[in-house]
């Protein structure tokens, strides 16, 4: 079980970004301090098997994803949805429970667009509750600002009784509350990004278990290991932006994935949620993954690296993304075969 799960991390933490990119290359020494901070295990294991724990048949799961900003993804990036559609598809044909998706107003409509391609129906959470199968809710986040923020999260976690929280690729705020680009500009300098942040701190307070899937350190999650974040990810410490206070995001949460691409992290643990639940299924194979990708982005969404509605991720192109899908399903499938 454990081998399976190393073989799945060594697979998402490999580097392949553009022109050997060295931003692409700090995922491994992230990976290592999440490890740790995971008791030393392969993460995907240590959060497959939390999402067992604590997620059963009705229960209710939400899954973040966040980085629409003006002016360079005004509809968001094609990293992230793809990572939310694929636990929701897991999380609802695995365990039978409702994956509920949680975003602001840029980005809803590519992870709506991406959930539905993956296979599941979407619907607000009153109608989504009235189904039984082959669904997934939404909840749209308007807060702006600490007082609406702490209201809205308040009001989405009265409402749908999450059992976890899970975020992809969700921006969140540094020590001083400034949300960052990958490259380290302040991300608001022209528009408000929605705090979902406020989540985060209302489920610890509560007690539901969080997890964060990153893949530079100025996402949620990135707060469990922010000192190797700012020893090791670029602008981290120190940003290019008038705050100088760096990118690293200091919101914690229980388990964190680093990832190459933040997607693949998600993917690896829909992966061994299929192992464990000897499902293997549930992780989307690689037509699937093409049909999420472009829907994606003729809903709005843009490879983070060109800026463009293109079928690739994080500057991968579709075949690199499809090589992913069918790797992990290779791993998981010859694991459960045994020797």
């Amino acid at each position: 079980m454990e081998e399976t799960a190393k073989n799945i991390d060594r697979l998402v933490t490999t580097a392949a970004g553009w022109g050997g990119r060295p931003d692409r290359w700090i995922v491994p020494a992230l990976y290592e301090s999440a490890s740790e901070k995971a008791g030393g295990k392969p993460v995907s294991l240590v959060a497959a098997q939390k999402i067992i724990e604590h997620v059963k048949e009705k229960d209710r799961v939400l899954i973040l994803d966040q980085f629409g900003y003006i002016p360079n993804m005004p509809y968001g990036e094609t990293d992230g949805p793809l990572g939310v559609a694929s636990l929701a598809r897991a999380i609802s044909f695995g365990i039978g429970a409702l994956p509920i998706l949680v975003t602001g107003p840029k980005d809803i409509a590519a992870a709506r667009a991406t959930i539905k391609a993956a296979g599941l129906n979407v619907l607000p959470l009153k109608e989504a509750l009235q189904y039984k199968k082959a669904i997934a809710a939404e909840i749209l986040f308007p807060g702006i600002g600490e007082d609406e923020s702490k209201k809205t999260a308040t009001r989405i976690i009265d409402e749908s009784a999450p059992k976890m929280i899970i975020s992809v690729e969700t921006i969140g705020p540094n020590k001083i509350g400034v949300k960052h680009s990958g490259a380290g500009y302040d991300a608001e300098a022209n528009d408000k990004i929605p705090g979902l942040e406020y989540l985060f701190y209302e489920a610890t307070q509560r007690g539901i278990p969080t997890i964060g899937v990153i893949d530079r350190g100025n996402e949620i999650g990135s707060g469990t290991i922010e000192e190797a974040v700012r020893r090791i990810t670029p602008y981290a410490d120190v940003c290019r932006c008038p705050c100088g206070k760096g990118g690293a995001c200091t919101v914690p949460t229980d388990i964190v994935f680093p990832a190459s691409v933040s997607n693949w992290g998600a993917y690896a643990i829909s992966a061994m949620l299929g192992y464990l639940l000897k499902k293997p299924d549930i992780l989307q194979d690689d037509d699937t993954e093409r049909r999420m990708l472009e829907a994606s982005i003729m809903a709005g969404a843009v490879d983070g690296i060109s800026g463009q509605p293109i079928m690739g991720v994080d500057g991968i192109c579709l075949k690199g993304q499809q090589g992913i899908v069918n790797l992990l399903h290779a791993i998981i499938e010859n694991g459960l075969k045994g020797s």
